[in-house]
């Protein structure tokens, strides 16, 4: 999840570009911040918008986050020559140039459709989130601490409200409760992964290369804080699965993998310096996330929208079916040459196979080609 590279070490040879492109959007990560979002969207007052109106979402959460992993890895050009050598910038499957143009039209389409199709206020929280996210690229994740970051993300679900239900942003205590329980699991994720980096030994004692809040934690230090927030993360969810009434869906995936990841907090912190513990840690809070937000996205959908979604799709394929039917000579036209142009490319490429094997000299009996 870190460096964002496909499997293998070696440089792309095919389609490096076009990889480069993807990869440097940190793929997972992306698709995570969708039910972040949608957490608060599902929760928030008032029916959900047409499927249609969704995906443009969808899309609207992808390119933001996007944006965001390009301009980061941008930023990070120089570092990653060390740190993450297979990154697509410091390996040369993309120019430095392009990534920050990149980012900038990824950003533009987010803003466009969140503009358009969810309001201003949703356009003013997506606003505020990237251009912060920037801001702690450039200065706050070194100058403050990597804890600087939780506030930014915890954003997610507070304009996944707003584009929902924006005249309430402010006058239900939700959303912000929303943006507590995000808060919470990047700062648990944070701080049990800092024990998988490098330890350096200062005045005789180890600490970690990153810094959390304007300090540098020890390990233990750093298993103690992730095992605390963990704590109030359980908490968290278990709170929000009560009040908002939700159903055995949000409680099958969001309270076990909590749990978990709770565990593996308490397991580091029993061997703090030992960094297959913390990775285990950080990958148990990571699908965490995933489950919690998702679980409120599956909980709420399936209990309060399937109807209307599939009330949608039958209205569309009746639409779809009453098009059809009007022009329906118009497609029998299309077919018909469709089919005569693959028939004729298919003929072309059967004699010319054809003649090319007739083409070709037959050896006689002693190997050699007749008439030679």
């Amino acid at each position: 999840m870190g460096h964002g590279a496909f499997p293998g070490t070696g440089p792309h040879r095919k389609l490096a570009f076009i990889e480069s492109m993807i990869e440097i959007t940190r793929p997972f990560l992306v698709v995570m911040g969708i039910p972040a979002v949608g957490m608060g969207a599902v929760l928030a007052a008032g029916l959900l918008p047409a499927p249609p109106l969704l995906l443009l979402g969808i899309i609207a959460v992808m390119f933001g986050v996007s944006a965001t992993h390009a301009f980061n890895d941008w930023v990070d050009r120089r570092r990653d020559k060390t740190v993450w050598e297979n990154r697509p910038i410091p390996a040369g499957r993309m120019p430095a140039a392009f990534a920050p143009v990149f980012a900038l039209i990824m950003l533009a389409g987010s803003l466009a459709i969140t503009a358009t199709a969810f309001g201003m206020t949703a356009f003013v929280v997506l606003l505020v989130a990237e251009v912060l996210a920037a801001f702690y690229c450039m200065v706050l994740r070194d100058a403050v601490g990597y804890l600087s970051l939780p506030p930014i993300i915890a954003l997610f679900p507070v304009g996944g409200w707003a584009a929902i239900s924006p005249e309430t942003l402010f006058s239900s205590w939700m959303p912000w409760f929303l943006a507590g329980i995000v808060l919470t699991w990047q700062a648990a994720h944070i701080m049990v992964y800092m024990p998988a980096h490098p330890i350096s030994i200062v005045n005789g004692k180890p600490r970690c290369e990153k810094k959390a809040l304007f300090f540098y934690p020890t390990p233990k230090l750093a298993a103690i804080l992730g095992a605390i927030f963990s704590t109030l993360l359980l908490s968290e969810v278990v709170f929000l699965g009560v009040v908002a009434e939700l159903g055995a869906i949000y409680w099958i995936l969001a309270v076990p993998l909590t749990a978990l990841t709770l565990a593996a907090s308490l397991r580091l912190l029993a061997s703090s310096s030992d960094k297959g513990r913390a990775i285990v840690a950080f990958n148990a809070a990571s699908m965490a996330l995933a489950f919690i937000c998702g679980g409120v996205c599956l909980d709420g959908m399936v209990a309060s929208y399937v109807g209307t979604f599939f009330g949608w799709a039958v209205q569309a394929a009746k639409d779809a079916s009453i098009w059809v039917e009007s022009q329906a000579a118009s497609l029998n036209t299309i077919a018909y040459w469709v089919v005569l142009v693959v028939a004729a490319l298919v003929t072309i490429a059967s004699v010319g196979k054809v003649m090319k094997e007739l083409s070709q000299k037959e050896p006689d009996a002693a190997g050699q080609t007749a008439g030679d």
